[in-house]
């Protein structure tokens, strides 16, 4: 591996420690079984169990659902840059038997301690957590997951043929990627349109939005702040997650994707919701109803066409023979 692509690692791996050791020590659990409320996230989904169910839920329905159509049960799953572990976790409560890898040793020993502490273990398959690199792992596996993961990578080729090379024959990859880059200033001044109303009637953080929904300019210019917070994954007063986030856009990601595995399922995933739900302000019921609604809203809007993912799915399988 090349020097630059040693810092480059480096520096991804601090950035992400620094990260969860923030969350971690501001009440965070990585469970989503056992979430709590978290003051320290003012937009995100993790702020409230019930968001966490609505978007990482459901994403983890879809996971095991994918798994089930194409590849069955008691499957050997490699996730691939697992972070603190709440996806490996569920998926070896559904019965598979996971190994989680991360370069950021503050998220495994996170993960690990997670785990000691899990109560959930009927079904259970089984799970370890290392701190590896893509590069550094030698088994094949059944499975192998990327989930938000392909988008930090600076060179998405070498990746996908490295993991071509850890997937048993007939073997499986699954992915949640973002596509940023289809997303549309029109979708995004749904999202403006959503929080200004929110923000009228006080059920959204910012109170000082008011104001940008009283001119046409106004607002013009609040959905394109709007735009560049999604495409960006961060607000504009927001430094960047970590210096890699984003390098590789969905575009490039489903093309190397399609141009190395049979594609199996391709469908959409969020849009807007995991960077609005958090925002909500107010009674706990009402507000979940809140959130409720904009998940509907959301699904229906890109069933038909209205509004364009920020995320897709992706399941292929590995040339050379069915499993």
């Amino acid at each position: 591996m090349a020097k630059g692509d040693v810092l480059g690692m480096i520096a991804e791996a601090e950035a992400f420690n620094k990260r969860i050791t923030e969350r971690v020590a501001a009440g965070f659990i990585p469970d989503l079984r056992r979430a709590v409320k978290c003051e320290y996230f003012y937009k995100s989904f993790w702020r409230d169990p019930h968001f966490i169910k609505l978007y990482l839920g459901h994403q983890v329905e879809i996971y095991l659902e994918l798994l089930r159509n194409h590849g069955g049960g008691g499957l050997t799953v490699l996730d691939v840059g697992c972070g603190a572990g709440y996806i490996s976790l569920e998926l070896a409560r559904a019965g598979y038997h996971v190994t989680g890898v991360d370069i950021a040793e503050e998220a495994i020993k996170i993960a690990r301690k997670t785990l000691a502490q899990n109560t959930f273990k009927d079904g259970f398959g089984s799970l370890q957590y290392e701190i590896l690199s893509l590069e550094e792992i030698s088994n094949t596996y059944d499975v192998i997951l990327f989930s938000g993961v392909l988008h930090h990578l600076v060179d998405i080729n070498r990746a996908i043929k490295k993991s071509l090379a850890l997937i048993k024959p007939g073997g499986l990859i699954l992915c949640y990627e973002p596509s940023h880059n289809t997303w549309r200033l029109k979708d995004a001044s749904q999202v403006a349109l959503i929080r200004c109303l929110l923000s009228l009637t006080g059920y959204w953080y910012e109170t000082d939005i008011d104001a940008r929904c009283r001119g046409e300019d106004a607002f013009e210019e609040y959905a394109k702040e709007v735009y560049t917070e999604y495409v960006m994954e961060r607000d504009k007063s927001e430094p960047a997650q970590s210096p890699h986030d984003n390098f590789t856009n969905g575009t490039k990601i489903l093309r190397a994707l399609r141009r190395n595995f049979q594609e199996l399922d391709y469908r959409p995933g969020s849009s807007f919701i995991y960077r609005t739900m958090g925002g909500l302000r107010g009674e706990e019921e009402r507000i979940h109803r809140i959130a409720d609604a904009l998940d509907v809203y959301e699904k229906t809007m890109m069933k038909n066409g209205y509004m364009r993912p920020n995320y897709f799915f992706f399941i292929g399988r590995k040339p050379g023979g069915l499993k």
